[in-house]
């Protein structure tokens, strides 16, 4: 069953309600007794999800995983690493535009899970400017730890066309 989750949580992002009900059933497999009777809690559930070499048990958080495998598009199409699809979804969503500019609205349910994850895209990569043309000037990090929009919020919003 976690291979089906994971599948679909490769091309879709879950409701908050569906990560907890995961979480919930994981928990029980190390907490319930014999009948369902549950037993004492020792160890935090946060602890039970650290990886291996940190004193965990290595369980992965499904929130977390959706994550990073939608991301994981992402970098894909930043580093134009694929096949067939990649051009598919560059003819139809991209449409000739660096994937900085695409459209944040419309799309597959698909896409709109994928476009929501841009700012954690932004988190770990950094620019290099070039000619420009794929740099955005208020919201990528280019230059300092932070982006413009963060560091200078009232000259932003009053920007006509950031």
């Amino acid at each position: 069953l976690i291979s089906l989750l994971m599948y679909i949580m490769g091309f879709y992002s879950l409701h908050e309600f569906l990560h907890h009900e995961v979480t919930k059933l994981l928990s029980r497999f190390f907490w319930a007794g014999e009948n369902n009777k549950q037993k004492y809690h020792i160890v935090k559930w946060s602890e039970i999800c650290k990886p291996k070499d940190q004193g965990g048990l290595g369980v992965i958080s499904s929130k977390r995983m959706n994550i990073a495998l939608l991301s994981k598009w992402l970098w894909r199409i930043q580093t134009a690493e694929g096949g067939p699809w990649l051009e598919i979804i560059r003819a139809k969503y991209l449409r000739g535009q660096p994937l900085a500019f695409t459209y944040r609205t419309g799309g597959s349910q698909f896409w709109q899970s994928v476009i929501r994850l841009m700012p954690i895209l932004r988190i770990g990569t950094s620019i290099k400017i070039g000619s420009g043309s794929g740099t955005l000037f208020w919201l990528d990090r280019w230059e300092g730890t932070r982006p413009f929009a963060d560091r200078f919020p009232a000259l932003f919003a009053i920007c006509v066309r950031p």
